[in-house]
């Protein structure tokens, strides 16, 4: 019975894994920005690790080889929307695979056998995602010097082929004064801050991805929490290192004394350390729920209205993740279980 249950528990969630990696690779490029998506293969992968270990590498690979075989068979354009014109055969297209498979797949599989080995949380994201993520940026700029392809040149073609799509969206649902002459610059400029701050926003949702996968799956689990991840430690009283800083503060000078684009380079370090402050933030209000014994409603109000109110709330659980430096909200050399 046992088997049975394992053998369509693992055929299943490979299928979703299938299903998954199709709608990603048809996304394209607009998959990288999709906080959804992570979260699904995220939890997906760590539940087909959970079923059958290492050899879970082996749905995954049929899975991905299905998924590839299956929208180059069914769109006869050979073009798919999220690839901006560019068909199968072109390098762009193959790059773009090789970084989803990298984001969405090996990261989650890499956490998965991190976690089991009983390594903290942080450190089981962290390894994954800087490893790959650095992986992934020497590929891109050894892609766009080996074309000798202008950055500024390929920036102005994507935010404006964007744009006219979002125009033709706007037309056809009745969002007229969006289509305006005045604002066509505005969102045209907004498009290309966006493509410039994808690096951090890309790291951002991964590693967050797979911190929120962890905790849903933790609390949701019919199994104890040590049995099932083989991870007990208490996730709130985790903090950053206090020399993580550092990194923040080195993204608004390179933010103040650059010039020109090189400015994103500060501003995504700010945005990938302000993601890590958000999430000490987050622990903080934990805790705090934990030890005022608030009941499941509260919590969730709580967080709610954080996402609805996200420009003041989130701003001020991020100075909260970072003031916990010096004032030690938690008092976490008195709790034991924190972990940097």
């Amino acid at each position: 019975m046992f088997k049975i249950k394992t053998l369509f528990s693992g055929l299943l969630l490979s299928f979703l894994l299938f299903l998954f990696l199709t709608d990603s690779i048809y996304s394209g490029g607009y998959a990288i920005i999709n906080p959804f998506l992570y979260l699904y293969f995220s939890i997906t992968l760590i539940l087909l690790f959970r079923i059958i270990g290492a050899k879970s590498i082996i749905p995954i690979s049929i899975a991905a080889l299905f998924a590839v075989i299956f929208l180059s068979f069914t769109q006869n354009s050979g073009k798919l929307p999220g690839y901006f014109g560019h068909s199968f055969e072109n390098g762009l297209f193959i790059l773009a695979l090789i970084i989803q498979l990298l984001v969405f797949v090996v990261i989650p599989y890499i956490f998965s056998i991190l976690i089991s080995k009983k390594i903290s949380l942080a450190k089981s994201i962290y390894y994954p995602v800087s490893t790959v993520f650095f992986i992934i940026f020497v590929i891109a700029i050894g892609y766009l010097y080996y074309n000798k392809i202008d950055i500024h040149s390929l920036l102005n073609f994507y935010s404006n082929t964007i744009l006219k799509n979002m125009m033709s969206v706007y037309k056809q649902i009745g969002i007229t004064y969006l289509t305006t002459a005045k604002m066509r610059p505005i969102i045209s400029k907004l498009l290309t801050d966006v493509l410039l701050l994808l690096p951090s926003i890309a790291v951002t949702l991964s590693w967050m991805g797979l911190w929120f996968s962890f905790i849903i799956l933790r609390k949701f689990s019919k199994r104890k929490p040590s049995d099932f991840f083989k991870n007990n430690e208490n996730l709130s009283l985790w903090k950053s290192s206090d020399f993580f800083i550092l990194f923040l503060l080195s993204g608004f000078i390179v933010a103040i004394f650059a010039s020109g684009i090189y400015k994103f380079i500060g501003y995504n370090i700010i945005f990938l350390a302000s993601s890590v402050y958000l999430v000490q933030g987050l622990t903080i209000i934990s805790f705090f729920f934990n030890k005022l014994n608030l009941n499941l409603f509260l919590k969730t109000l709580t967080y709610i209205l954080i996402i609805l109110f996200n420009n003041p709330l989130v701003i001020f659980v991020i100075f909260m993740g970072i003031f916990d430096i010096w004032f030690n909200f938690r008092k976490i050399e008195l709790n034991k279980g924190g972990s940097n």
